[in-house]
């Protein structure tokens, strides 16, 4: 039974003294897309201990054909729970001159699922994966 409880507490101890910190997806390119096809593509910057946005350029595909886009600046805000730092989320804003200047936003909450919007409208639901980009 001593040997049970020592092994208890060093794991105990172990636990305590272990640092978890959330899986990095800075540096990284995804791509998003519905049940037709891709929606997003953009750049996760590298973000520092002391900054947490940045500006990106992204490609924001057609509605009516997605093997065409256009790409559109915005800001990138990396976001963790008040509560718990183990968790990364992106948030990302930008502008539409196309529509009539409407705030247009959407989350990216890695590694497979975006959340898109059309100012105040329902949030489209969004499939991510990594894409590596070939030089």
């Amino acid at each position: 039974m001593k040997n049970y409880s020592t092994l208890f507490c060093m794991l105990l101890l172990f636990c305590i003294f272990i640092k978890v910190t959330a899986k990095s997806y800075d540096d990284q390119n995804f791509i998003c897309a519905d049940e037709i096809g891709p929606v997003l593509e953009f750049f996760v910057p590298k973000f520092t201990e002391n900054s947490f946005k940045k500006d990106i350029i992204f490609k924001l595909f057609e509605k009516e054909n997605r093997n065409k886009y256009i790409k559109k600046k915005g800001i990138i805000e990396k976001k963790s729970s008040p509560i718990d730092n183990t968790y990364f989320h992106y948030d990302v804003n930008y502008i539409s001159n196309e529509i009539k200047n409407k705030s247009l936003k959407f989350e990216f909450f890695p590694p497979t699922t975006a959340m898109f919007q059309i100012e105040g409208s329902q949030f489209l639901n969004l499939v991510c994966w990594q894409r590596n980009l070939i030089n």
